[in-house]
């Protein structure tokens, strides 16, 4: 479950409006709105606090990492698109948490890469995946998968919601493997340890 669709649970099961929750968390509605929509990923702080406004307490377990992790697949980032909402909705936490395993075990990147994602619908989104794989591979230094060949650009361009300084910067800081596929958004906004 992603950290929005927890506020959002938490929030309705103690009968609270956004901005009800809001004020009891002492945040802007427009956070509670942004987390709960998926546009973004609150810290572990900022979500233990929204939980705790609702009346619930957030617990975390630690369990230990294998050396190997289950497969890492490219493919599985289509879960993270969700295709029924009305403005396109991305489950950052998941693309992030995909980026940082492999960041973790470039060994298994050619792999991770190799089989293509299934089509959302969505060619914006499915440039977004096409792009992300063919950065890894550079940054590997291995072919990129064939697969990425076949998906266009971008119709229109995806940037990053924001003030016109921020969608600047965006576009200035966006990979040229995504700028190619008309995609906008800034390298540390999806590799969380980006220079």
């Amino acid at each position: 479950m992603s950290a929005g669709e927890l506020v959002r649970r938490a929030r309705e099961d103690a009968g609270l409006s956004r901005s009800a929750l809001a004020a009891k968390a002492g945040v802007p509605t427009s956070t509670v709105s942004r987390i709960e929509a998926g546009s973004s990923d609150p810290t572990l702080t900022m979500l233990s606090r929204l939980i705790a406004a609702s009346g619930r307490h957030l617990s975390l377990t630690l369990d230990a990492i294998q050396d190997r992790p289950h497969r890492i697949a490219i493919e599985t980032l289509t879960e993270a698109y969700t295709p029924d909402a009305k403005v396109r909705k991305v489950n950052w936490a998941q693309v992030r948490g995909f980026l940082d395993q492999l960041t973790e075990h470039r060994e298994l990147t050619a792999e991770a890469i190799e089989s293509p994602p299934h089509r959302t619908g969505d060619a914006a989104y499915d440039a977004l995946l096409a792009g992300i794989a063919e950065k890894l591979a550079d940054d590997a230094g291995i072919p990129r998968p064939r697969w990425t060949r076949s998906v266009s650009p971008s119709p229109t361009p995806w940037e990053a919601p924001g003030t016109p300084a921020r969608t600047k910067r965006a576009r200035a800081q966006a990979p040229t493997q995504l700028a190619a596929r008309n995609i906008w958004l800034a390298a540390h906004d999806l590799w969380r340890n980006a220079a």
